[in-house]
């Protein structure tokens, strides 16, 4: 009798170290796949080329900027040189329009600007300073204040 009570206890011991691991690798599924639809959620920007470089969005994010109805929003990009020579570019060629307003870049923003030399590429970010209210609109590369090139954007929210 005490034998098969120890088989008992020994088998319930068993059976409850199952579960819980069970139970435990479920969780870790179930975050992995929240996470992978995060990522298969992101946006692949359309790459354009104007005067022979090759501008593409990488990324846009969000943070609070602290400033009541404000956020700071950084559009992260890749430029590639395809020219026979060097090109200037740099975040104030870009602007946001978002209805009828249109934003300029943060200047205090960390904001790239470089010259490119030949058949080199060029990655660097231009921060908004936008209204919390602003969820869609444009940004926009202008070439002596004329459009060149747009790609319409959603503004995440914050993280």
């Amino acid at each position: 009798m005490k034998k098969r009570t120890n088989s008992s206890i020994l088998l319930l011991f068993l059976l409850a170290v199952v579960l819980v691991s069970t139970a435990c690798s479920n969780d870790s599924t179930t975050k992995d796949k929240k996470e992978e639809k995060k990522s298969s959620t992101k946006t692949e920007f359309v790459s354009k080329t104007v005067n022979n470089m090759n501008i593409k969005i990488n990324s846009i994010s969000t943070a609070d900027n602290a400033k009541g109805n404000k956020n700071m929003v950084e559009i992260k990009m890749l430029i590639k040189n395809k020219d026979s020579g060097e090109v200037s570019i740099g975040a104030g060629d870009f602007k946001v329009k978002a209805g009828k307003t249109t934003y300029e870049v943060y200047p205090q923003g960390n904001n790239f600007g470089d010259v490119i030399k030949e058949g080199k590429e060029l990655t660097g970010s231009a921060f908004f300073e936008l209204p919390k209210s602003v969820e869609k609109g444009q940004l926009v590369y202008e070439i002596n204040q004329k459009e060149a090139a747009s790609w319409d954007i959603t503004v995440p929210e914050a993280e």
